[in-house]
């Protein structure tokens, strides 16, 4: 599972949401106010890739919008550990730009029946500490992933597995308790990780902190952990992978949590790069002689989520008439600088990794947030408006979510909807997730969510009965059934059909309602280059690729 926010300033939020608002009011009651397509600066397309370094570099410094929890993998739950340890630890299978997956640390994988997955383990590959990797820290590092004394954060990519064994001198065997088209693309992810056993065993709980190490097989290697400061990752030079070669001699993230101080260290040039840039900073960056903005696919989308049926929600003519009601283009026009794309389901386009075509002609058959002022007011005086008010959470700590909130308060408002938005304080806003107490009283929860991979599957799964994230209680067996069915089969094309039913279900229940799927945003200096643009860096040595712009 993934998910991430991005952060404006308070400032800035409020210019924002005058220039929405105002749009607002001079919209027309259909379509989406003044018709300008939303999207980056002219000039600055969405690409995959940036151009290839010339030359390697002495030293790259990176901002990190907050210091990870945890460097050891299995704890890895967050964007900042994410962009550090995939620079630093390989799994089983690789991410590339363009979200495909290839061979790593197992030179070949193979299905061989619909339960079997075996993985032949590359010769030559040696840890940190000069250990060389053997199929017994394979076995051993999947294993932890469902030894609930560690406490994996990537436990559910294991929940159909039966054995995980060593069946050769190089080789691993995962059998599977019935067919899982997910769990390969899950060993990309750091469910997939491969550590020391010797090291990891040898430190314990002290494994991934400041005060212990990283014993993984990785283009670059932990070189100091100074809290609060920064991590200094110093290159490799034993790696396996001649073509990632790290082109720089150390790489530094440094740990600026203020996002106006990540600016202006930026726009100074003492800090050389960041992901996801804040949408405040967009413009500033863009017309910086210092470096350049850069747009990538990416397989985030930000959503409303229904958290309560129980409530002003319960009728989907209500929760149809809302999402109807939006104006998707205005808030990423005002609100995300242009570094979106409004969003018609909670799979963004990025998460097309396969049958392409069969997920955009379902995309584009999805009509149910096209705005329509005119055909949700007839929504709502069908259903009845409902006396409850209507409760979106929003918090401080995303700047940009309280504009949203207020996007949605005022298009809610403007067809005879009472909303209200509840504040939650920053460092409570994402119990939502893993607490019912928390969740009580709200509505509706803004938040960004995707996949971990190039598979809309994953995401609706979610809405599966009684999976965890299924935060709204929905069950609907025909839901189920295409659910199922699509994670047994290992035709594409069948399982793209089987998705987009399902997908089409979940859309017209609008238990999320999408709102725009976010650009994967990246500013480099002008004296470097390399990195990719796509949302993979949290599963690709991406760092490796950075060198000299010439």
């Amino acid at each position: 599972m993934t998910r991430r926010t991005t952060t404006l300033s308070l400032a800035t939020a409020a210019v924002a949401a005058a220039t929405l608002f105002s749009a607002c009011g001079g919209a027309t009651d259909s379509g989406s106010g003044d018709g300008a397509r939303a999207g980056p600066p002219a000039g600055a397309e969405p690409t995959v890739t940036t151009p290839a370094a010339s030359g390697t570099t002495d030293r790259v410094t990176w901002a990190l919008t907050a210091e990870p929890a945890s460097l050891d993998w299995v704890l890895n739950a967050d964007f900042f550990a994410g962009q550090v340890l995939a620079n630093v630890c390989d799994g089983l299978v690789r991410q590339a730009p363009d979200f495909s997956l290839q061979p790593a640390l197992a030179a070949r994988f193979s299905n061989p029946t619909p339960t079997t997955w075996v993985y032949e383990i590359r010769d030559g590959a040696t840890f940190h500490g000069g250990a060389p990797l053997t199929a017994n820290d394979v076995v051993f590092s999947l294993k932890r992933n469902i030894d609930p004394k560690v406490g994996s954060f990537w436990g559910q990519a294991f929940a159909n597995v039966k054995t995980i064994a060593k069946t050769g001198p190089s080789e691993v065997t995962v059998t599977l308790r019935r067919p899982d088209s997910m769990f390969n693309a899950y060993m990309s992810t750091p469910a997939g990780i491969i550590g020391s056993e010797r090291t990891v065993k040898a430190e314990g709980k002290s494994y991934g902190t400041p005060e212990g190490s990283v014993d993984c097989v990785g283009p670059y290697k932990l070189a100091k952990w100074e809290k609060g400061q920064e991590i200094a990752l110093a290159a490799d030079d034993a790696y396996w992978d001649t073509a990632l070669k790290p082109k720089a001699g150390e790489f530094v993230f440094q740990i600026i949590r203020d996002p106006a101080a990540r600016t202006n260290a930026l726009l100074s040039g003492t800090v050389d790069g960041s992901w996801f840039v804040p949408p405040s900073a967009l413009a500033r960056l863009n017309g910086s002689a210092t470096g350049r903005v850069f747009y990538g696919p990416s397989t985030q989308g930000f959503n409303a989520i229904v958290l309560n049926t129980d409530g002003p929600l319960r009728d989907v003519r209500i929760r149809q008439a809302l999402s109807m009601a939006i104006d998707r283009e205005g808030i990423v026009r005002s609100v995300l600088a242009g570094a979106a794309q409004p969003s018609r389901a909670p799979a963004v386009p990025g998460t097309w990794g396969y049958a392409k075509e069969t997920f955009r002609s379902a995309w584009d058959g999805l009509e149910v947030t096209q705005r329509d002022v005119d055909a949700a007011r007839r929504l709502v005086q069908e259903a009845g408006a409902p006396k409850q008010p209507i409760t979106i959470s929003v918090t401080s700590r995303d700047a940009e979510v309280p504009v949203i909130g207020a996007a949605i308060q005022a298009a809610g408002e403007q067809i005879g909807l009472k909303v209200v938005q509840r504040q939650i304080p920053p460092d409570q806003y994402d119990a939502v997730y893993t607490s019912e107490d928390a969740r009580k009283g709200i509505d509706l929860y803004l938040t960004a969510w995707g996949t971990d991979f190039a598979d809309p599957l994953q995401i609706y799964e979610y809405f599966k009965s009684g999976n965890f994230y299924n935060f709204a209680g929905f069950s609907d067996p025909r839901l189920d059934a295409l659910l199922n069915d699509a994670s047994r089969t290992t035709d594409e094309q069948r399982k793209a059909e089987l998705v987009t039913g399902a997908q089409r279900i979940v859309v017209d229940e609008l238990l999320w309602i999408p709102l725009y799927a976010p650009y994967n945003t990246l500013f480099m200096n002008k004296r470097i280059t390399g990195a990719p643009a796509s949302y993979v860096q949290l599963h690709y040595p991406w760092a490796a690729a950075i060198g000299s712009a010439g």
